[in-house]
């Protein structure tokens, strides 16, 4: 009689999700991250505070609720038409210092036992529709956005305990000092209607060509951290030599463009945005508007 290794099941925790399914989870949990870090650091100016992904793992429903305070701010979501009752849970504390920031603060609360107003219900809903309407769409569907908030972990209990999920688990820092956990919970029946789309590849398939994750993700890593030149053209001028020589101190050199024109944002040499002048406190800044198409 042959010997054979025994794979051990646990039919409390039914594995659903593929390996594939779990990586491709894990990228678009370390996108949000990035896009909260990038709207924080440059809309709020407080790039002390970042949203960073822990790790990833499937296990069912009543572990999710287990091990996430009742206190707990719950975001229900949906990817319309065909996704609903995604769930992204923030801590008490991580709710409050969004809140504080989106209100001008520094992101730092003293009092983080404090019952949550009507008000900062509404802000939560619109941090979640700020953050989560940003995230991939899938195919057949037409947009993200934001079903519920529930300002108690216990009133959004709608799934069977042993119902499989995987779960993205996110810390929010101040420095090296922790404000607070967040979470994805992605139950299987939720996403059971797009499930063959979630491989990592699809996030990078183009309308001709197909991109090789791997390869992509290595070269991303590789120029993630490249410094590259900004220039922001305020307009162009036509002088004769003869005239530049001319030129004293004070004189004025009209350009062809408006003060309330869009100007061009060349990066790398290349024209790739439109954008406004402006000033952030003393500093000199230019807002983006729009891109453009890229020239040489």
């Amino acid at each position: 009689m042959m010997n054979q290794d025994v794979s051990i099941y646990n039919f409390k925790k039914p594995q659903r999700y593929s390996t594939d399914n779990m990586r491709f989870l894990s990228v678009i949990s370390d996108e949000f991250c990035k896009s909260i870090n990038l709207f924080v650091a440059y809309e709020l100016r407080r790039p002390n505070i970042v949203c960073k992904l822990e790790r990833i793992e499937q296990t069912n429903y009543e572990e999710f609720i287990n091990m996430i305070s009742n206190e707990s701010v719950i975001i229900e979501h949906a990817i319309q038409p065909l996704v609903k009752g995604l769930i992204y849970q923030l801590d008490k504390s991580v709710a409050l210092s969004f809140i504080d920031l989106i209100l001008g603060g520094d992101g730092i609360v003293d009092n983080s036992k404090r019952e949550l107003t009507e008000v900062d219900r509404e802000l939560i809903s619109y941090i979640g529709n700020e953050f989560l309407t940003k995230m991939h769409i899938f195919e057949g569907c037409e947009s993200r956005e934001v079903s519920n908030v529930y300002t108690n972990a216990g009133s959004s209990g709608k799934y069977p305990i042993s119902e499989s999920v995987i779960i993205s688990h996110m810390k929010m820092m101040d420095g090296n000092e922790e404000i607070g956990k967040m979470s994805f919970c992605n139950p299987y029946s939720c996403l059971e209607p797009v499930v063959d789309q979630l491989e990592p590849k699809r996030l990078f398939i183009g309308k001709d060509k197909e991109y090789d994750f791997e390869f992509t993700s290595a070269i991303y890593k590789k120029i993630d951290g490249v410094k590259t030149e900004l220039v922001a053209c305020l307009g162009n001028a036509d002088v004769s030599v003869n005239d530049l020589l001319k030129l004293r101190l004070g004189d004025v050199i009209t350009l062809d463009s408006k003060m309330s024109e869009e100007i061009d944002l060349f990066v790398g040499g290349s024209k790739s945005f439109k954008c406004k002048p402006g000033l952030i406190k003393d500093k000199k800044a230019v807002v983006i508007t729009g891109d453009t198409k890229k020239e040489a």
